[in-house]
């Protein structure tokens, strides 16, 4: 009876597969065992991005992802060695301002590890890009370069795109989403300008707008997913809403509706 009884354990056991899902265990049906013994698909879930740049539309994001970093590490830290920050406030500062938006969406918003703590590479470009621009800060004490311009504005939309994947993954309602879209592109420069002893520039309006545009994009890209588009056209459409509208801004100096203070109207 025992020899009996061990060996239908056994059989079971051989059987029922489990898999771990937040924590807890279900069967596995006879479809998904199969599909465990099969080949490892390498097509990613619609709103992910594979893990280095590719050819596919997901890899170019997460190229302008790389431009984007690079960028807004530069200009924190040139904003720091104007503010008279050492080499390690520059690049403390510079890290901050590019990662600083991902990391508070995920911390403080998803209640998520930083991503760069699974994606170190991230801290690699920062520190790289911080480093040139501390090297480089007396030849180079402001950029207003198109070049600049360009990067900046690239890495405000793909920002926002990754922003509103991220929230979307997460299972969070649109609205959130959306404020992970805009917390991506624009809270690493906000932390940055309190470091720096400056305006918040996304809370005032002495600067065109600009966390406007990131918002504008992760809608865009939030709506067309919505509709039911493919993943090129609401990747594509996020992107160049938020850069075409960073463009309008500078070009035509456009602003958020502000109140003077008394001061100013004295």
């Amino acid at each position: 009876m025992l020899s009996r009884f061990a060996h239908l354990r056994a059989l079971s056991r051989s059987r029922v597969l489990t898999t771990r899902a937040n924590g807890s265990s279900r069967i596995l049906s006879s479809n998904e065992r199969s599909a465990s013994t099969s080949p490892i698909s390498h097509e990613l879930p619609v709103d992910s991005l594979p893990r280095f740049p590719t050819l596919s539309t997901p890899g170019g994001l997460r190229a302008l992802d790389y431009v984007g970093t690079l960028s807004f590490a530069h200009t924190g830290a040139l904003l720091a060695a104007t503010s008279g920050m050492d080499a390690l406030g520059t690049c403390v500062v510079g890290t901050i301002t590019a990662v600083g938006g991902g990391t508070i969406r995920d911390a403080v918003i998803l209640n998520a590890r930083p991503f760069w703590t699974e994606e170190p590479e991230y801290l690699y470009l920062c520190l790289l890009a911080s480093g040139l621009t501390f090297a480089m800060w007396p030849r180079e004490k402001e950029d207003n370069s198109a070049l600049h311009f360009v990067t900046d504005s690239a890495g405000v939309a793909a920002f926002a795109v990754i922003g509103a994947q991220n929230g979307v993954r997460a299972g969070v309602p649109a609205i959130v989403s959306v404020v992970c879209g805009m917390a991506t592109a624009t809270f690493g420069g906000a932390v940055r300008d309190v470091l720096c002893n400056r305006k918040v520039r996304i809370l005032h309006s002495h600067a065109e707008v600009y966390a406007t545009t990131a918002a504008m994009g992760a809608i865009s890209y939030l709506g067309m997913r919505r509709m039911g588009a493919g993943v090129r056209a609401r990747v594509g459409t996020g992107l160049v809403v938020a850069f075409a509208g960073r463009c309008f801004a500078w070009r035509y100096g456009t602003r958020l509706p502000v109140w003077q203070s008394r001061s100013e109207t004295a």
